[in-house]
């Protein structure tokens, strides 16, 4: 994809006439595409009211869809409301008992936090927190810490505070042969990485679609394991959940065979549209995107090495969509209207379609 084709993406993302957008870690701005297709949807239930078979039909396109994207079969796919309801399925699904262990990376963003405390406090399962050490946790890091009471390993891909990446593909390989079960909170990743879970074993991995997939917010995936789905109980079930979905008037408690069990009524149909439009805008550029965002991050990066007062806080050996310094000044960005984070440092978070230029005016303003 060369320049000219960049410059037509980002006629749909008018936000860039008036800022430099490097917040996708956070949010992404919505493609106009995107928000027409809402608006639509809107529009057509407005005036013609429901239409409840077109929608339900939506659903398994888009399912579909994230399959594609994901390199799995659409019946491992369910939607639900954001990313931490995905975790809590897997850590209510999950059958654990008092002094099982499961295993988290530290400086995990909530959603991957407290799910599991709550266990700790309601059954006793022991919660243990691995340390990043020099800004950088590994697989090894992590494996060392299991012991014959560890039951789950649970990791964000991407981690949202200094964009730690870790090997998921090694990790989940693993968890495979000690038979612990492996969850994966993706959504920092998903969208700015290739994801080929064909390749990679994971039992629960969940993402929403606001951040790198660019698409509305409240709505979020989960792709479970066949294998796995087959041995968790069902913390919450609705006349979605089962076989015949839309036999309303007769009652006959059969569970779908597919993920879709998870899906407990109606969905929220408007902004799974737009989630088959922002992957649908995306698809061309899919195996374009990662080479992208590391181009731009590299650039970035090697930007910020030049200037005496900044700390690197992310780490230098894995290329994630996100950096994280000390250093800046927060105000300046501000007055040149740059959109970054503010965690335990500035965070950074450039997309595909951001430009050399606004990566080097970012640190002219420094």
């Amino acid at each position: 994809m060369n320049n000219e084709a960049i410059d037509r993406f980002r006629e749909g993302i008018p936000i860039v006439n008036e800022k430099i957008y490097l917040d996708h870690a956070a949010m992404s701005p919505l493609h106009t595409d995107v928000v027409n297709r809402i608006h639509d949807f809107h529009l057509e239930r407005q005036k013609d009211g429901p239409d409840f078979p077109k929608w339900w039909n939506l659903i398994e396109e888009t399912r579909s869809l994230v399959a594609e994207w994901l390199h799995v079969q659409s019946s491992e796919i369910a939607f639900l409301w954001n990313t931490s309801a995905g975790i809590n399925l897997a850590a209510q699904g999950f059958l654990l008992s008092e002094g099982d262990e499961v295993i988290i990376p530290d400086k995990e963003f909530p959603s991957n936090v407290y799910p599991w405390l709550a266990l700790q406090q309601e059954c006793g399962v022991n919660v243990k927190t691995v340390p990043f050490t020099d800004n950088r946790l590994t697989v090894d890091h992590i494996i060392a810490s299991v012991t014959s009471k560890t039951k789950v390993i649970s990791v964000s891909w991407v981690s949202a505070t200094n964009g730690n990446m870790i090997d998921i593909q090694r990790l989940g390989d693993f968890c495979k042969e000690n038979n612990i079960l492996f969850v994966v909170d993706a959504i920092q990743g998903f969208c700015s990485r290739e994801l080929d879970l064909s390749q990679i074993h994971v039992d629960v991995l969940v993402s929403g679609f606001y951040k790198w997939a660019m698409g509305p917010d409240g709505v979020s995936f989960v792709y479970i394991n066949k294998l796995t789905m087959n041995k968790m109980r069902m913390p919450w079930v609705g006349w979605a959940s089962m076989e015949a979905p839309f036999e309303y008037e007769k009652i006959d408690f059969h569970l779908s065979k597919d993920a879709r069990r998870y899906e407990t009524g109606n969905m929220n149909f408007s902004a799974i549209a737009g989630v088959h439009e922002t992957l649908s805008v995306l698809l061309p550029w899919k195996q374009y995107i990662n080479e992208r965002v590391q181009k731009l991050t590299k650039r970035l990066r090697s930007g910020l090495k030049t200037i005496p007062h900044v700390t690197l806080l992310s780490p230098e050996d894995s290329i994630s969509g996100i950096t994280l310094f000390q250093g800046g000044n927060l105000e300046n960005f501000a007055k040149h209207h740059v959109m970054v984070n503010y965690r335990s440092g500035i965070r950074v978070s450039p997309h595909f379609y951001n430009t050399e230029e606004e990566i080097d005016r970012f640190l002219n303003y420094m």
